[in-house]
């Protein structure tokens, strides 16, 4: 062969190799990098996320804060709305018996409770000098008979329930206005007694003061019969009876003046 020919094509191979070599080298660096670059972007990726994230969850506590507060807000505006609703009927019911017996109130809320088992008193934030007395009626709803005031101070005044052991007045039954006479019985269910066993006295009858004991007026309502028995070894019927109201879930009441 021309060894000028054989120069030039053996020049040509080693540009032909130095070519592919370099291409091979590029392509080595170029798939380096791009794992890099890969890798780097799933870094960020995971980043913007975990940012994200954190951006939205503090969005999100602080919405749920104000949605906490917005509806502490409405719940403290619903009890007040509550507060009112009830203290508007009890005026209600006792405006309205005002206006039938001539009688005159007084509003009181109850600000506490006796922690003793064997007394069943609570106080009211009504006192002296706002007309208060020993002896005065306390009651609910209108017509509805919680008890009796006990002890005058002041500004506050204690009231006797009508389920205390020491609670009595002189009571009608039925419609028959059967007289007795109404007894508390602490925790136990409070009674009527002095009712002759032959009257005839039936569940569920009514139970409201006489006033023929001059303590409290006439028609106040005190409950209805629960059980009626008539018990071989006494002369009275053992009468049973269910309070009108629970004392203790109540949180205002009114004091017949």
């Amino acid at each position: 062969m021309n060894p000028i020919l054989k120069n030039k094509i053996l020049s040509i191979g080693l540009i032909l190799a130095f070519i592919l070599s370099s291409q091979s080298a590029l392509a080595a660096q170029n798939s380096f990098f791009a794992g890099f670059r890969s890798a780097l972007l799933s870094i960020i990726k995971t980043i913007d996320y975990w940012v994200s994230g954190f951006i939205n969850y503090k969005e999100i506590q602080e919405e749920n804060n104000v949605l906490t507060f917005q509806n502490r807000a409405l719940k403290s505006l619903l009890i007040e709305y509550r507060d009112l609703k009830e203290e508007n009927e009890l005026l209600k019911e006792a405006l309205q018996l005002k206006k039938t017996k001539d009688i005159d109130f007084i509003l009181a809320n109850i600000v506490g409770r006796s922690p003793l088992n064997f007394s069943q008193t609570f106080v009211i934030d009504k006192g002296e000098e706002d007309g208060i007395k020993v002896g005065q009626a306390v009651i609910w709803g209108g017509k509805t008979l919680v008890g009796e005031v006990i002890e005058v101070s002041k500004n506050f005044s204690t009231v006797r329930a009508l389920t205390d052991t020491e609670f009595k007045t002189a009571v009608f039954v039925g419609d028959n206005k059967i007289e007795g006479l109404f007894k508390g019985n602490g925790f136990l269910d409070p009674y009527v007694d002095l009712v002759p066993l032959k009257e005839q006295v039936q569940e569920k009858d009514q139970v409201y003061t006489s006033g023929l004991d001059k303590k409290f007026i006439r028609g106040l309502y005190i409950g209805e019969a629960k059980s009626v028995e008539k018990p071989q070894d006494k002369i009275f019927l053992d009468i049973k009876i269910q309070p009108a109201i629970d004392w203790t879930k109540i949180y205002q009441v009114l004091i017949i003046k």
